[in-house]
């Protein structure tokens, strides 16, 4: 099933097929879902991981939820590129941005295939929709500075994203999954350029304007602060499985 972006008229991105976030689901789509995974409390990519560790069948509904994010992604710097002469950045930022715009790309591309060679296809599984939408509007003026928004997503997001492929490349090894972790090894690099991105440009960011630093780093610990405790949970969850089936 093919998927590409398009422009429409007034120049909004749209992903073929379209989005379809787990939060908009019917109730019938969410029966069939939690029948597909053994519950809709299981569609987290912490808990898809764990899974399938034990299970194959996991991995597909793993490689959506990665793929979501990737989609946000190209959806995310693509828009930032377009848009840069609003923020007032610098020309070299700009092209940072378009580099890491086609790093998602490829990225959507490699993990796309993935999910074909399990047998899975874009649609299946549902979106979990994270970061920033595609629509400005949907950002409190105040938060869209330049340097929130990189400490937000490149260093605190994208961070988030490095130890996770990194996770997901040591199970598929593991599990003689040798296209994923193939796949996930060079996602992992690009993340570690992109972490960069955001470090070198949120200080470059700073020398004109030092209020920005404090700004950012809080900006930054908040978001960390959300993934950590979704991972937690996440954790606490699988636990409680294992001490569930060992009783």
């Amino acid at each position: 099933m093919p998927t590409a972006f398009r422009e429409r008229h007034n120049g909004e991105s749209l992903r073929e097929p379209p989005y379809h976030d787990i939060m908009q689901l019917t109730d019938e789509e969410r029966q069939e879902l939690a029948r597909k995974i053994g519950g809709l409390q299981n569609y987290n990519p912490v808990v898809l991981r764990e899974l399938a560790r034990q299970d194959r069948r996991f991995l597909a509904p793993l490689i959506m939820a990665i793929l979501s994010a990737e989609f946000r992604g190209i959806d995310f710097f693509g828009r930032f590129v377009v848009e840069s002469e609003e923020y007032n950045v610098p020309w070299h930022m700009t092209l940072a941005f378009v580099r890491q715009t086609y790093d998602e790309s490829r990225h959507t591309h490699l993990n796309m295939k993935l999910l074909e060679s399990l047998g899975s296809y874009v649609g299946e599984y549902p979106d979990i929709v994270l970061g920033p939408g595609r629509d400005v509007s949907e950002i409190p003026p105040e938060e869209l500075d330049p340097a929130i928004l990189i400490a937000r997503i490149n260093v605190a997001l994208e961070g988030f994203a490095l130890t996770t492929f990194d996770e997901i490349r040591e199970m598929a090894q593991k599990l003689g999954e040798t296209l994923i972790e193939h796949c996930h090894d060079y996602n992992m690099a690009d993340e570690v350029t992109h972490v960069a991105i955001g470090d070198y440009w949120l200080e470059r960011l700073s020398e004109e304007a030092p209020w920005r630093v404090n700004r950012a780093k809080a900006a930054q610990e908040e978001f960390e602060k959300g993934i950590a405790m979704v991972r937690q949970m996440a954790a606490q969850y699988m636990g409680s499985q294992a001490n569930g089936s060992a009783n």
